[in-house]
């Protein structure tokens, strides 16, 4: 039994000691903190995802979608300092590991999509007084849906067309899963300014 414990007990103690990292008295820094460390925790997963779904030759470049996680999981650290910050950070930090993910698979793999919830993300997250912030990053994020295919040249990865179906279909459940954990973060934002919580 003290066995089972001690990997239970580990657990809880990692769970603890990410709530406690992404904390913030802002309700909205708080529900981009959490969106990120889930990302973050993600980024690990998601090669072992594509190597399922195209066996072939992804090895080792599928690893380099990695590449972001560390970014993600600063953005607990840079709320703490500037709020708007973190805030600002994590739709810019999605924004291009999306394009980084379009030239490792191409643009038939689907990953472009990632580029829908980063453009939620600023329209939610910003007051109004921030829009000096937001319109900008917006702008941003919506050029970069008009870059043409060509652009990005030849992927890295060399997937057959059923490979990139495979991963078009991974990749549009996990956008429409993001789109999910963003409502269901900033619902619990829209409570907490109607209750008086944040500025």
């Amino acid at each position: 039994m003290k066995f089972l414990k001690s990997p239970v007990a580990a657990i809880k103690s990692l769970i603890g000691h990410q709530a406690a990292y992404a904390a913030h008295p802002d309700p909205a820094a708080f529900a981009v903190n959490k969106i990120a460390l889930i990302l973050a925790w993600n980024g690990p997963f998601y090669p072992l995802y594509v190597l399922l779904l195209a066996w072939r030759d992804v090895l080792p470049w599928c690893v380099l979608t990695m590449l972001a996680t560390p970014f993600f999981y600063s953005v607990p650290w840079i709320s703490r300092r500037l709020s708007w910050g973190g805030r600002l950070a994590l739709p810019l930090i999605g924004s291009l590991n999306t394009l980084w993910c379009m030239k490792l698979f191409g643009t038939d793999s689907g990953v472009g999509l990632f580029l829908y919830p980063c453009l939620i993300l600023p329209a939610l997250l910003f007051r109004r007084r921030e829009r000096w912030l937001m319109l900008p990053l917006l702008g941003l994020i919506f050029l970069f849906e008009f870059i043409p295919p060509a652009y990005y040249g030849a992927p890295v990865l060399a997937l057959t067309a059923q490979d990139s179906a495979r991963l078009a279909g991974l990749n549009s459940a996990s956008v429409a899963a993001l789109l999910c954990i963003i409502v269901i973060q900033f619902v619990d934002v829209f409570r907490a300014v109607d209750s008086g919580q944040s500025s």
